[in-house]
C-alpha cells in the first residue's frame, strides 16, 4: 500500500485529524514526525489592510482590490482555495 509521505492535519481536542482520508486499516500501527504551520486565519487589522493598500504601486496596484471590501473579499476566496 503506498501512501503519502506528507499529510495536512489539525489538532482538536487531543486527537490529530487528518485533512484527507487516509486508506489505512483499523489499529494501523503508524509513526508521525510534525511541524506546526502557521495560522491562515489572521485578520489584518483596518490601518494594516490601508497601509498595504498604500504601497501597492506600478503593475501589483489594484491586483487585490482598492478598497477594504474588495481585499477583504480576495482574501477570503484565496483562503477557501486552500482547502
Amino acid at each position: 500500500m503506498t501512501l503519502p509521505n506528507k499529510i495536512r492535519a489539525t489538532y482538536k481536542n487531543g486527537v490529530i485529524e487528518p485533512l484527507a482520508k487516509l486508506n489505512l486499516s483499523e489499529g494501523q500501527l503508524i509513526e508521525l514526525e510534525f511541524k506546526v504551520l502557521p495560522s491562515a486565519t489572521t485578520e489584518l487589522t483596518k490601518e494594516e489592510k490601508r497601509n498595504l493598500i498604500r504601497k501597492m504601486c506600478g503593475s501589483m496596484k489594484g491586483t487585490w482590490g482598492s478598497t477594504l471590501e474588495e481585499i477583504d473579499a480576495n482574501l477570503r476566496t484565496e483562503r477557501e482555495s486552500w482547502d
